[in-house]
């Protein structure tokens, strides 16, 4: 019952239209099971509608394509040769079929549960750019072989093959990854005849799915994708259909609006699903056939989005880890373009989000809602919450993504428990189900955001029903400090503090811990309050992979008040009482 009332409050927040696109997916999928057959043929038949890929293709959109490109071939380049020879590796995760013709779409790795992304990360065929723009002919026949494979073995009759392989999003990479590899190496060689018709016959089926299927009921980056894609290949087709046209006009107007905040952010608030957002408001600026209107929203929306993604960036050029995040999933923003240079203040209010920066800290402070209202399923429960560096290196870390699947794993991970805003023991402002689902909701909110003698200082706020729980953070001199209060009638306040085991424990005396790594001291100072537990954990900053990590839970005393200072002594000094002092100041 307590799972039926959650998936009903997800549901509730559906709009008519998100319902209707819902319903008609579940009874494509029935239907597409019992009848596989007449759902492939009737697949083939919307197939020959696409139009073929041009000759030539435009300067404008060629500059996005280069782009989209970079996404796929710097992550698989490496593994070229072993995918030749049928072997894969995925999130850490290694898998060798023995030769091409052996690959298994359905192969499920033993970690995983229900949420199966190793096999849809397989399916998108992302590994195929960098065969074509960079492989030698060995590869470009491998391609051949995974192609023809893909055709023969991914069957419609098999459960789990519209979450998987024959999944939308797994789809629109498809197009993505091997359209831009396609259309760069068709630019600098010669390709094959029997490679070029193969691609080409396998997009427009692709692209027939894709647009039969586009995910209109999640309203989120999935949709991004699928529009994305399909915006790309009609920018290469040899004519774009009226309908086509006005349709993904207006779809790209809507998903932009819906989905790409004012300050730039994605409304799920997740710096790596902020990459794919960027890429995607590329595509659109330059495909040539939206309105003038449209593509003048993607530009501008652009602008904001790659300010924003350089925000949710870390100094040591890796994404920020709060949501559904992890390393590797998108390339660092430095390695695509020139980043934005940023203020020692950063504030991106409609997400709330705020960035701290000076020569030796940097700290990213959450303070905003868990996603978008009607689909917050890639929301954490990380208000009011921190991640801290040290001369570049991560100390304070949000506990990150280690899987989708459903579990204890990923609901802790989502927890306000394994974050380190300050909350209550045993006390959750956000209830989940499954791998996505979201029931009960809560939001925080940045209260403040300016200079301070010195300095900056942020705060925030979270409200629910019976307490209510603020942070604020200052940063002056190389030394953060942060205040936590509660108030209301929720009981044992407390905030857990996540640190990076690649720090190892110097000393511990009382209130004042401090940590080493590579010659660099970092002291943590407790002000008021105490530290009430010390012990190891983990967390995650690639997909499968654990990482070791310190977990300290801090209490306050009577008052409900908690000081806490982050510093390094090389090259600055921990907060002196003077500057304590003004940091307390109003």
């Amino acid at each position: 019952m307590e799972i039926n009332l959650r998936t009903l409050q997800a549901a509730s927040r559906l709009d008519v239209k998100m319902l209707g696109y819902h319903l008609k997916r579940v009874l494509r999928n029935v239907l597409a099971r019992q009848f596989p057959n007449a759902y492939a043929r009737r697949l083939e038949r919307l197939s020959t509608r696409v139009p073929a890929i041009a000759s030539r293709a435009t300067e404008a959109t060629g500059t996005s394509v280069a782009f989209v490109s970079r996404f796929y071939r710097d992550e698989y380049l490496d593994d070229m040769d072993d995918v030749a020879r049928g072997h894969f590796t995925f999130f850490g995760q290694s898998v060798d079929f023995g030769s091409i013709g052996a690959i298994d779409w359905h192969h499920t790795i033993a970690v995983e549960k229900d949420l199966h992304l190793w096999r849809m990360k397989l399916a998108h065929l992302g590994f195929i750019c960098p065969m074509l723009v960079s492989g030698t002919v060995t590869h470009h026949k491998a391609v051949e072989a995974v192609l023809a494979r893909f055709n023969a073995s991914s069957s419609f009759a098999v459960s789990g093959c519209f979450s998987s392989y024959w999944f939308p999003y797994s789809a629109s990479h498809r197009i993505l990854s091997v359209l831009s590899g396609y259309l760069v190496a068709r630019q600098e060689r010669t390709l094959a005849p029997s490679l070029v018709a193969t691609i080409e016959a396998f997009l427009r089926r692709d692209v027939a799915f894709v647009l039969d299927t586009i995910e209109h009921e999640l309203k989120n980056n999935h949709v991004e994708r699928n529009l994305a894609a399909l915006c790309l290949y009609y920018s290469h087709a040899e004519e774009v259909p009226t309908s086509i046209a006005a349709r993904l006009n207006h779809d790209v107007h809507r998903i932009i609006l819906d989905c790409v905040l004012e300050d730039g952010l994605l409304s799920e608030r997740s710096a790596m699903y902020q990459g794919l957002t960027v890429m995607a408001l590329r595509v659109f600026r330059d495909t040539l056939f939206l309105d003038a209107t449209t593509r003048e929203l993607a530009r501008e929306r652009l602008t904001l989005a790659e300010h924003a993604w350089a925000v949710m960036s870390h100094p040591d050029g890796e994404i920020a880890l709060f949501n559904d995040s992890w390393f590797g999933e998108v390339p660092p923003v430095g390695a695509l373009m020139e980043p934005p240079s940023l203020q020692p203040l950063e504030v991106l209010r409609h997400a709330g989000y705020a960035r701290l920066q000076d020569e030796s800290c940097f700290a990213l402070f959450d303070a905003g809602a868990i996603g978008p209202y009607w689909n917050p399923g890639h929301g954490h429960a990380d208000f009011l919450a921190l991640e801290i560096d040290l001369h570049g290196r991560r100390f304070i870390v949000d506990p990150g993504t280690y899987q989708y699947s459903t579990g204890e794993r990923r609901r802790f991970e989502r927890s306000a428990a394994s974050h380190n805003g300050p909350g209550w023991h045993e006390v959750e402002p956000v209830e989940y189900s499954g791998c996505f689902k979201v029931g009960r909701m809560s939001k925080a909110q940045l209260t403040e955001c300016g200079p301070v003698a010195g300095g900056h200082r942020v705060s925030g706020a979270l409200h629910l029903t019976h307490g209510t729980a603020d942070r604020s953070v200052m940063l002056r001199n190389g030394c953060l400090h942060v205040s936590d209060r509660w108030h209301g009638d929720l009981t044992r306040p407390r905030t857990n503090l996540l640190i990076s085991a690649d720090w190892h424990v110097v000393s511990r005396e009382g209130n004042h811990l401090q940590f080493a790594q590579d010659g660099i001291l970092v002291d943590l100072v407790i002000r008021k309050g105490h530290v009430a537990d010390l012990r190891t954990s983990s967390w995650a900053s690639r997909y499968l992979q654990d990482r070791q990590g310190w977990l300290i839970t801090l209490e306050p005393g009577d008052t409900a008040e908690l000081d806490w200072d982050v510093s390094s002594p090389v090259p600055t000094p921990i907060c002196t009482k003077e500057q304590h002092d003004v940091v307390r100041s109003p």
